[in-house]
């Protein structure tokens, strides 16, 4: 069974809350990702920096905003990523199976999970999208098809072995993961 690590990306981009929301679109294009993990600097008892999730920025949440009418350049001053970003944010540990991760994305209509190592007190080590839940899909297809296409030889050379007529086999029904996965395609879609 494939793990929410197995297909995660750890090519995770985080800012602060204060950045300009024209700034992010410009690094969401360079380093081609649809969204940025928005963090806050807090003081930690030892008194170092420590950035904190706090929030997601996406591709829909600037688009939403300039929609609504505010550019994102804010009029010359900047509108911040903290003021438009998705928060709280939701998040799944990496040894959860990917599954839990679609139908956590499908129970709450988001399209990205921050993920967590819960070794490492639960710091974010990652962030898994639909683009990545298409990526699996893609692949238990992939592998469906060759079995299938395996049984099919298999039934032919048994029916060559066989002089005796034979029903049609039943077709196999999907598998609940299966079913959850086509409902992420379509929150994908």
């Amino acid at each position: 069974m494939s793990s929410v690590e197995d297909y995660m990306n750890t090519k995770m981009v985080m800012r602060d809350s204060k950045a300009s929301v024209f700034e992010l679109a410009k690094v969401m294009v360079d380093w081609g990702v649809s969204s940025v993990a928005i963090t806050a600097d807090e003081e930690d008892q030892n008194n170092n920096n420590n950035k904190k999730v706090i929030g997601i920025l996406t591709e829909r949440d600037i688009v939403k905003s300039i929609a609504k009418g505010v550019p994102p350049d804010g009029g010359g001053g900047g509108i911040t990523a903290g003021s438009i970003m998705s928060s709280p944010i939701l998040s799944i540990r990496k040894g959860q199976p990917i599954e839990e991760a679609a139908l956590l994305m499908i129970r709450n209509k988001v399209r990205h999970l921050l993920v967590e190592d819960p070794d490492a007190r639960n710091v974010v080590i990652g962030i898994i999208s639909t683009t990545d839940l298409a990526r699996y899909l893609k692949k238990r297809m992939k592998q469906a098809a060759m079995t299938t296409t395996s049984s099919a030889v298999a039934r032919e050379d048994e029916e060559k072995g066989e002089k005796e007529q034979q029903q049609p086999p039943l077709p196999q029904r999907e598998s609940s993961s299966e079913l959850l996965l086509s409902e992420a395609w379509e929150l994908y879609f």
